[in-house]
Protein backbone atom coordinates (compact mmCIF):
# COMPACT_ATOMS: atom_id res chain seq x y z
CA UNK A 1 0.00 0.00 0.00
CA UNK A 2 1.40 3.36 -0.62
CA UNK A 3 1.64 5.86 1.81
CA UNK A 4 -0.83 8.74 1.48
CA UNK A 5 -0.17 12.66 0.84
CA UNK A 6 -2.20 15.08 2.02
CA UNK A 7 -2.09 18.58 0.47
CA UNK A 8 -2.83 21.34 3.31
CA UNK A 9 -4.25 24.76 2.30
CA UNK A 10 -5.59 27.74 4.55
CA UNK A 11 -6.99 31.26 3.98
CA UNK A 12 -7.54 30.94 0.50
CA UNK A 13 -9.69 34.03 0.86
CA UNK A 14 -11.84 32.97 -2.29
CA UNK A 15 -13.82 36.23 -3.39
CA UNK A 16 -10.94 39.01 -1.81
CA UNK A 17 -9.47 40.57 -4.85
CA UNK A 18 -5.85 39.09 -3.21
CA UNK A 19 -6.37 35.78 -3.44
CA UNK A 20 -3.75 34.53 -5.77
CA UNK A 21 -5.60 31.72 -7.64
CA UNK A 22 -3.23 31.45 -10.49
CA UNK A 23 -0.49 29.90 -8.02
CA UNK A 24 -3.31 27.44 -6.44
CA UNK A 25 -3.53 26.26 -9.37
CA UNK A 26 0.07 25.48 -10.30
CA UNK A 27 0.57 23.72 -6.92
CA UNK A 28 -2.72 21.56 -7.40
CA UNK A 29 -1.33 20.96 -11.26
CA UNK A 30 2.09 19.87 -9.83
CA UNK A 31 1.66 18.37 -6.67
CA UNK A 32 0.31 14.37 -6.37
CA UNK A 33 -2.50 13.74 -3.15
CA UNK A 34 -4.66 11.57 -2.11
CA UNK A 35 -6.53 14.19 0.52
CA UNK A 36 -6.73 17.89 0.46
CA UNK A 37 -7.48 20.03 3.68
CA UNK A 38 -8.75 23.26 3.13
CA UNK A 39 -8.11 24.67 6.93
CA UNK A 40 -10.91 27.88 6.71
CA UNK A 41 -11.05 30.91 5.49
CA UNK A 42 -11.47 29.32 1.83
CA UNK A 43 -14.00 32.09 0.67
CA UNK A 44 -13.75 35.74 2.27
CA UNK A 45 -17.47 35.92 2.87
CA UNK A 46 -20.81 35.03 1.70
CA UNK A 47 -20.81 37.67 -0.72
CA UNK A 48 -20.61 35.37 -3.77
CA UNK A 49 -20.84 38.41 -6.15
CA UNK A 50 -17.24 39.07 -4.92
CA UNK A 51 -16.11 35.79 -6.69
CA UNK A 52 -14.62 36.41 -10.55
CA UNK A 53 -14.83 33.48 -13.15
CA UNK A 54 -11.48 32.29 -11.62
CA UNK A 55 -13.09 31.83 -8.33
CA UNK A 56 -15.53 30.29 -9.57
CA UNK A 57 -13.31 28.20 -11.42
CA UNK A 58 -11.55 27.07 -8.47
CA UNK A 59 -14.71 26.43 -6.41
CA UNK A 60 -15.54 23.78 -9.16
CA UNK A 61 -11.78 21.95 -8.98
CA UNK A 62 -12.04 21.44 -5.34
CA UNK A 63 -15.74 20.73 -5.52
CA UNK A 64 -14.37 17.99 -8.97
CA UNK A 65 -11.54 16.68 -6.50
CA UNK A 66 -13.94 16.04 -4.08
CA UNK A 67 -15.33 13.54 -5.97
CA UNK A 68 -11.87 11.36 -6.75
CA UNK A 69 -10.14 12.43 -3.44
CA UNK A 70 -10.70 13.22 -0.07
CA UNK A 71 -11.50 16.46 0.62
CA UNK A 72 -11.91 17.92 4.05
CA UNK A 73 -13.45 21.38 4.43
CA UNK A 74 -12.18 23.02 8.22
CA UNK A 75 -14.06 26.00 9.86
CA UNK A 76 -12.43 29.50 9.51
CA UNK A 77 -13.15 32.49 11.44
CA UNK A 78 -14.65 33.63 7.81
CA UNK A 79 -17.27 30.67 8.11
CA UNK A 80 -19.70 31.49 10.73
CA UNK A 81 -20.39 34.84 9.84
CA UNK A 82 -24.04 35.71 9.54
CA UNK A 83 -26.04 37.54 6.70
CA UNK A 84 -29.71 37.85 7.10
CA UNK A 85 -31.61 38.33 4.61
CA UNK A 86 -33.82 41.03 3.57
CA UNK A 87 -37.03 40.98 5.89
CA UNK A 88 -36.12 37.76 7.76
CA UNK A 89 -35.84 37.37 11.35
CA UNK A 90 -34.73 33.83 11.49
CA UNK A 91 -33.54 32.18 8.21
CA UNK A 92 -29.97 33.62 7.36
CA UNK A 93 -27.11 32.95 5.04
CA UNK A 94 -23.50 32.23 6.31
CA UNK A 95 -20.08 30.49 4.89
CA UNK A 96 -20.77 28.07 7.02
CA UNK A 97 -23.96 26.85 5.15
CA UNK A 98 -23.01 27.42 2.10
CA UNK A 99 -19.55 26.49 1.52
CA UNK A 100 -20.33 22.67 2.47
CA UNK A 101 -23.12 23.40 -0.06
CA UNK A 102 -20.62 24.13 -2.99
CA UNK A 103 -18.31 21.61 -2.24
CA UNK A 104 -20.25 18.95 -1.61
CA UNK A 105 -19.22 18.19 1.84
CA UNK A 106 -19.38 19.01 5.50
CA UNK A 107 -17.97 21.59 7.72
CA UNK A 108 -15.56 20.61 10.52
CA UNK A 109 -14.25 22.11 13.67
CA UNK A 110 -10.89 20.34 13.22
CA UNK A 111 -9.12 17.11 11.91
CA UNK A 112 -6.95 14.92 12.98
CA UNK A 113 -3.88 13.89 10.67
CA UNK A 114 -1.52 10.70 11.05
CA UNK A 115 1.72 11.64 10.45
CA UNK A 116 4.83 9.34 11.97
CA UNK A 117 2.71 7.00 13.94
CA UNK A 118 1.09 10.30 15.61
CA UNK A 119 -2.37 12.50 15.44
CA UNK A 120 -1.90 16.09 14.41
CA UNK A 121 -4.66 18.30 15.17
CA UNK A 122 -5.39 20.11 12.03
CA UNK A 123 -7.89 23.21 13.09
CA UNK A 124 -7.91 26.82 11.50
CA UNK A 125 -6.34 28.31 14.85
CA UNK A 126 -8.61 31.38 15.20
CA UNK A 127 -9.99 30.86 18.69
CA UNK A 128 -6.21 30.95 19.66
CA UNK A 129 -6.23 34.66 18.38
CA UNK A 130 -7.46 36.82 21.95
CA UNK A 131 -8.19 39.38 18.85
CA UNK A 132 -10.87 37.60 17.72
CA UNK A 133 -13.16 38.89 20.61
CA UNK A 134 -13.00 42.02 19.61
CA UNK A 135 -14.31 41.99 16.39
CA UNK A 136 -14.70 45.98 16.08
CA UNK A 137 -11.44 46.25 16.41
CA UNK A 138 -10.52 43.61 13.89
CA UNK A 139 -13.04 45.40 11.42
CA UNK A 140 -11.26 48.33 11.89
CA UNK A 141 -7.78 47.45 10.87
CA UNK A 142 -8.95 45.20 8.17
CA UNK A 143 -10.75 48.33 6.28
CA UNK A 144 -7.11 50.67 7.35
CA UNK A 145 -5.46 47.27 5.40
CA UNK A 146 -8.05 47.55 1.97
CA UNK A 147 -7.03 51.60 1.92
CA UNK A 148 -3.51 51.21 2.50
CA UNK A 149 -3.36 48.61 -0.31
CA UNK A 150 -5.57 50.58 -2.41
CA UNK A 151 -2.43 53.39 -2.04
CA UNK A 152 0.58 51.02 -2.19
CA UNK A 153 -0.04 46.77 -2.24
CA UNK A 154 3.36 46.53 -1.28
CA UNK A 155 3.49 48.79 2.00
CA UNK A 156 0.11 47.59 2.98
CA UNK A 157 1.24 43.79 2.80
CA UNK A 158 4.29 44.95 4.93
CA UNK A 159 2.52 47.24 7.47
CA UNK A 160 0.52 43.68 8.28
CA UNK A 161 3.18 41.49 8.98
CA UNK A 162 4.79 43.92 10.98
CA UNK A 163 2.17 44.84 13.59
CA UNK A 164 1.31 41.05 13.84
CA UNK A 165 5.14 40.67 14.79
CA UNK A 166 5.89 44.51 16.38
CA UNK A 167 1.62 43.43 18.78
CA UNK A 168 3.48 39.60 19.79
CA UNK A 169 0.36 38.37 17.58
CA UNK A 170 2.15 35.44 15.68
CA UNK A 171 3.59 34.51 19.30
CA UNK A 172 0.38 34.58 21.13
CA UNK A 173 -1.65 32.33 18.76
CA UNK A 174 1.83 30.10 18.51
CA UNK A 175 1.97 29.95 22.37
CA UNK A 176 -1.99 29.26 22.90
CA UNK A 177 -1.68 26.28 20.26
CA UNK A 178 0.88 24.56 21.41
CA UNK A 179 -0.67 25.22 24.48
CA UNK A 180 -3.73 23.57 22.89
CA UNK A 181 -1.70 20.39 22.13
CA UNK A 182 -0.13 19.88 25.13
CA UNK A 183 -3.55 20.23 26.90
CA UNK A 184 -4.93 17.53 24.33
CA UNK A 185 -0.92 15.61 24.72
CA UNK A 186 -0.57 15.70 21.50
CA UNK A 187 2.59 15.90 19.18
CA UNK A 188 1.96 18.72 17.03
CA UNK A 189 -0.99 21.07 15.75
CA UNK A 190 -1.07 22.77 12.53
CA UNK A 191 -2.85 26.06 12.01
CA UNK A 192 -3.86 29.11 9.44
CA UNK A 193 -5.37 32.25 10.19
CA UNK A 194 -2.39 34.63 11.44
CA UNK A 195 -1.21 34.19 7.42
CA UNK A 196 2.59 33.79 8.48
CA UNK A 197 3.75 30.35 7.46
CA UNK A 198 6.32 28.38 10.06
CA UNK A 199 7.38 25.21 11.18
CA UNK A 200 9.23 25.01 14.92
CA UNK A 201 9.51 22.69 17.49
CA UNK A 202 8.82 24.37 20.91
CA UNK A 203 8.10 22.74 24.28
CA UNK A 204 8.26 19.37 22.67
CA UNK A 205 5.63 20.36 20.23
CA UNK A 206 5.70 20.30 16.37
CA UNK A 207 3.51 23.71 15.76
CA UNK A 208 3.05 24.24 11.99
CA UNK A 209 1.50 26.94 9.88
CA UNK A 210 -0.02 26.75 6.56
CA UNK A 211 0.23 30.36 5.59
CA UNK A 212 -2.37 31.74 3.35
CA UNK A 213 -2.79 32.96 -0.54
CA UNK A 214 -3.44 36.51 -0.36
CA UNK A 215 0.33 37.75 0.42
CA UNK A 216 3.27 36.29 -1.09
CA UNK A 217 5.07 34.24 -0.53
CA UNK A 218 2.09 31.82 -0.56
CA UNK A 219 2.64 28.27 0.97
CA UNK A 220 1.12 25.31 1.70
CA UNK A 221 2.08 21.81 3.34
CA UNK A 222 2.44 18.32 2.56
CA UNK A 223 2.25 15.71 5.04
CA UNK A 224 2.81 12.07 4.77
CA UNK A 225 3.20 8.83 7.12
CA UNK A 226 6.84 10.26 7.87
CA UNK A 227 6.56 13.93 7.78
CA UNK A 228 5.27 17.46 7.21
CA UNK A 229 6.70 19.74 4.64
CA UNK A 230 6.05 23.31 4.56
CA UNK A 231 6.47 25.03 0.56
CA UNK A 232 6.41 28.56 -0.62
CA UNK A 233 5.97 30.19 -3.48
CA UNK A 234 5.64 33.41 -5.61
CA UNK A 235 4.50 35.34 -8.59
Amino acid sequence: MFPMRTLILSDLHLGSRHSNVALLNEVLDKEAFDRIVLNGDTIHNVNLRKLTPQHWAMLERLRQLGKSRELILVRGNHDHEIDFLPGSTKDHLSTANVLPALLGVPMLENYQLQVNGHHYLVMHGDRFDPTMNYPVVTEVAYLCYQFTTKVNKKLAKWLKKKSKRVGGLLEVVRRNSIAHAQKENLPGIITGHTHFAEDVYMDDIHYVNSGSWTENPCSYLIANQRDITLHHLSD
